[in-house]
C-alpha cells in the first residue's frame, strides 16, 4: 500500500509538471536577458482606417480636416475610439479622398510615407510650408480571433503598436482547453493571406515575425488534444481528478478487504 501511494504522487507530480509547462506563457529565461523585437514598418491594405489631422494656421483648412477626425470620442492616447465615424477608408482601388486634395492612393504605403505626400499635396495649395502640421496615424489595431479563447471576436486594440499577448489578454484569455504551442497567426501579404504558427510557452516567441501584430490579423487558438477526454489541463486539475479516482479505488479495495 506504501509502495503504491508514493507512485501515485510520483504520478501525479509528473502530470502536474508537464500540465504547467503547456499553460505557463513565455518560458525559459533568465531575469537578465534582452530580447529585441521585430519591429517591422507595416504597408496600409484594402479597409484599413486613418485618422489624419493637420494643425495649420489657415483655420478653414483645419476645419476640413478635423471635423471628421474629431466627429467621435477620443482616448486620452488620442485614438479615436469609433474608426469608422472618425477616418478614412481605404477603398478597393487603395484611395482616400481628402479635402483639397481629392482622391490620393496610398495603398502599400507606410504611414509616414503617406504623411509625406499628403504634406507635399497641401503645399500647392498654401504658400509656407512652415504653418501646418499633419498628422496620420491607424485609427486602432483591429483583429480577429477565434477558437479556444474567453471573448472570441473582432476587436481593436487603441495603441500604435501592440503584441499577440496583448490581443489574447485583451480577449479574455486562452481557456484551459487552449493550445498555447501552436497559436496560429493569419496575415494579409503580398498576393493573398500566409499562416504562421507561433508557440506563446517560449520565450523565443519574443523573435518570432508575427509576435508583433498587424491590423486585420487572424489569430487562431486551436483546442488541445486532451480536451475530449475531459482529464483537465492544469496542474491542480489534473491532480484533482487523479486523486478523486484514487480515492474511490483505495475505499474499494478496503472495503472488500473488510468483508
Amino acid at each position: 500500500m506504501k509502495k503504491l501511494l508514493i507512485a501515485f504522487l510520483s504520478l501525479s507530480f509528473l502530470i502536474s509538471c508537464v500540465s504547467n509547462k503547456r499553460t505557463t506563457y513565455l518560458q525559459g529565461s533568465t531575469s537578465d536577458e534582452i530580447y529585441n523585437l521585430q519591429h517591422k514598418t507595416f504597408k496600409t491594405q484594402v479597409n484599413d482606417i486613418l485618422i489624419i489631422k493637420v494643425s495649420s494656421e489657415n483655420q478653414e483648412l483645419t476645419a476640413f480636416f478635423n471635423s471628421l477626425a474629431n466627429s467621435g470620442q477620443q482616448t486620452n492616447g488620442g485614438i479615436n475610439i469609433n474608426p469608422y465615424l472618425s477616418g478614412y477608408r481605404i477603398d478597393s482601388h487603395g484611395n482616400i479622398r481628402l479635402p483639397y486634395i481629392g482622391e490620393m492612393n496610398v495603398l502599400g504605403f507606410s504611414i509616414d510615407e503617406i504623411r509625406v505626400n499628403i504634406e507635399k499635396e497641401l503645399a500647392k495649395y498654401i504658400q509656407n510650408t512652415n504653418s501646418f502640421f499633419v498628422e496620420v496615424k491607424y485609427a486602432g489595431i483591429k483583429y480577429t480571433i477565434l477558437g479556444q479563447i474567453g471573448k472570441p471576436g473582432t476587436n481593436y486594440l487603441m495603441q500604435y503598436e501592440a503584441n499577440i499577448i496583448d490581443a489574447i489578454a485583451n480577449s479574455g484569455d486562452i481557456t484551459e482547453y487552449g493550445n498555447r504551442t501552436n497559436v496560429e497567426v493569419i496575415r494579409q501579404e503580398e498576393g493573398g493571406l500566409k499562416k504562421y504558427e507561433i508557440d506563446l510557452t517560449d520565450i523565443n516567441t519574443f523573435n518570432s515575425e508575427v509576435f508583433l501584430i498587424k491590423n486585420n490579423d487572424i489569430i487562431n487558438v486551436k483546442p488541445i488534444k486532451q480536451k475530449p477526454i475531459g482529464v483537465g489541463t492544469t496542474g491542480l486539475s489534473v491532480f484533482n481528478t487523479i486523486l478523486s479516482t484514487f480515492t474511490v479505488a483505495v475505499t474499494t479495495f478496503l472495503f472488500i478487504n473488510s468483508l
